[in-house]
Formats: C-alpha cells, sequence, structure tokens
C-alpha cells in the first residue's frame, strides 16, 4: 500500500509540474532540435549573423558564442559532414551556456518533434498576440484536473472509517488531490524563473 501511496503521490506531482509549470526543466524546449534557441541558431548561420543569438546568453558569455559561431561559420562550408557537425557543436554550445544560465542542466540536443504542445501553444501566442485560447486550455485543464481528484477523494472519504482497507484508500486519494491543488497553487503562484 505505501508503494501505491507513493506512486500516486509521485504520478499526481509528476503530471502537475510537469505539465502545468510551463518553465519546468523536463519541458524545458530550448535544447529541442525544433526549439526556439536552435530554430534561431540556424536561421543565424544562414544570415551570417550571430547577433539575434546573443540574446539567449548572458553578457559575460557572448564572446563563447561569437568565437563558437565564428568557428563554425568558416569551416561549415568544407562538405556537408563537416556543416552537420559544426553546426551541432554550435546548437550544443548555444543551449549549453543559455541552460547554464538559468541554472538548469545540459542534457543534450533533444530531437525535433517532442515538444509538449503546452509549450508550443505558448510559443504560438506570444507568435500571434493571441493569448486567450492558451490560457482558457491550460485552465480547462487545471479545472478538470482538480475536479476528478476532488471527485475521487471525496468519494472514498464516504467510507474512509469503515475499514483500515478503505482508510488507506481515502488517504492515497486524498494526496493525491492535496498535492495535484499544491502543485497547480504553486505553479499559480510563481514569480518569474528560467526553465
Amino acid at each position: 500500500m505505501k508503494t501505491k501511496l507513493r506512486k500516486a503521490t509521485f504520478t499526481a506531482s509528476a503530471a502537475v509540474l510537469l505539465g502545468l509549470m510551463l518553465a519546468g526543466n523536463a519541458q524545458a524546449h530550448c535544447d529541442a532540435m525544433d526549439g526556439p534557441v536552435i530554430t534561431e541558431a540556424r536561421a543565424a548561420l544562414d544570415a551570417g549573423d550571430v547577433t539575434p543569438l546573443l540574446k539567449w546568453v548572458p553578457a559575460e558569455d557572448e564572446a563563447e558564442i561569437r568565437r563558437v559561431f565564428a568557428d563554425v561559420r568558416d569551416i561549415r562550408g568544407q562538405s556537408e559532414k563537416v556543416r552537420k557537425i559544426a553546426d551541432k557543436h554550435l546548437f550544443a554550445t548555444l543551449v549549453k551556456v543559455h541552460r547554464a544560465s538559468e541554472g538548469a542542466p545540459f542534457t543534450g540536443i533533444k530531437p525535433a518533434g517532442n515538444i509538449d504542445p503546452g509549450l508550443k501553444a505558448a510559443d504560438a501566442a506570444l507568435s500571434n498576440g493571441e493569448i486567450d485560447q492558451l490560457i482558457a486550455n491550460i485552465t480547462r485543464k487545471i479545472e478538470t484536473g482538480i475536479r476528478e481528484r476532488y471527485d475521487q477523494a471525496h468519494s472514498s472519504s464516504a467510507s474512509a472509517d469503515q475499514s483500515v482497507k478503505e482508510g488507506r484508500h481515502f488517504v492515497t486519494d486524498y494526496v493525491d488531490y492535496i498535492h495535484y491543488v499544491e502543485a497547480v497553487h504553486g505553479a499559480a503562484g510563481a514569480g518569474k524563473h528560467g526553465h
């Protein structure tokens, strides 16, 4: 039963933290091949201008990015293989420096196509200037999550005192409900922070 309780607690907490805290480490998308950092790095390489990349790194790391960018630009014309390797080196360096500036670990470049839909929607809202749909979708998901967990905990509370087994079942549902609400409330009240 302990394992079930821990599993339910972990599942609820992980779901909320991963799904709702859009800036959470697990949901960072700056390290994805189709994320905003690497997408901008590709365009910068094609244009031959490092300037757009500098906003992603602290001023004290600007020289490193300029150097790597120049090195990559110098050798990428040698062959397709060299271009791919050099470009990936720039992407990795840029993302690593960006993540370090946020206090987040660099765990490598992630393949394209795996960005969380919520993060895609957040980027789209910034791009198209329409935030209402994003807010409505997130609000609906939060409401559904709270209601489902509340209903389960409320239902099992009716028989919580009938036996130890029923009591433990209620506690599992209760913990799931409370941790979900706690995580949502914490995410809603969180200040600005990095990935």
